[in-house]
């Protein structure tokens, strides 16, 4: 781990993961619903955002890993992304729009989002 960085870097590295997770699980929710039609007419669920989601919290805790050795501090931006898809399924009861479906699919992403994020946290580095 690089330790020549002042404690305030580490704070801005750490707020801007936090926000790449928002950015992120928004996108991830948006496009879980994603079809693709085939060559006969037929259409086809493609959850691709599953995969993206497991990936990308990979990466996230990785990265908030270099930037501090305390795990709870590098696992601000998995809880970032889990409380911004609570917050999205909630959505519904504020704005009366659903954007996290009630299907398999959903539970399915926030399974590889946390399995993603915590893999580095409790595997370490």
């Amino acid at each position: 781990m690089r330790d020549d960085f002042s404690r305030g870097e580490a704070v801005g590295g750490i707020f801007w993961l936090c926000l790449g997770a928002l950015v992120s699980v928004l996108l991830e929710v948006v496009y879980l619903d994603a079809w693709v039609t085939l060559p006969g007419g037929a259409s086809l669920a493609v959850p691709w955002t599953v995969v993206v989601a497991f990936l990308f919290n990979l990466v996230l805790s990785r990265t908030a890993l270099l930037w501090t050795p305390r795990t709870w501090a590098a696992g601000m931006p998995l809880w970032v992304w889990i409380g911004g898809f609570v917050l999205l399924t909630f959505w519904v009861t504020v704005t009366g729009d659903q954007l996290v479906g009630a299907n398999v699919r959903s539970l399915v992403l926030l399974g590889a989002g946390v399995a993603g994020g915590g893999w580095p946290l409790v595997a370490g580095k």
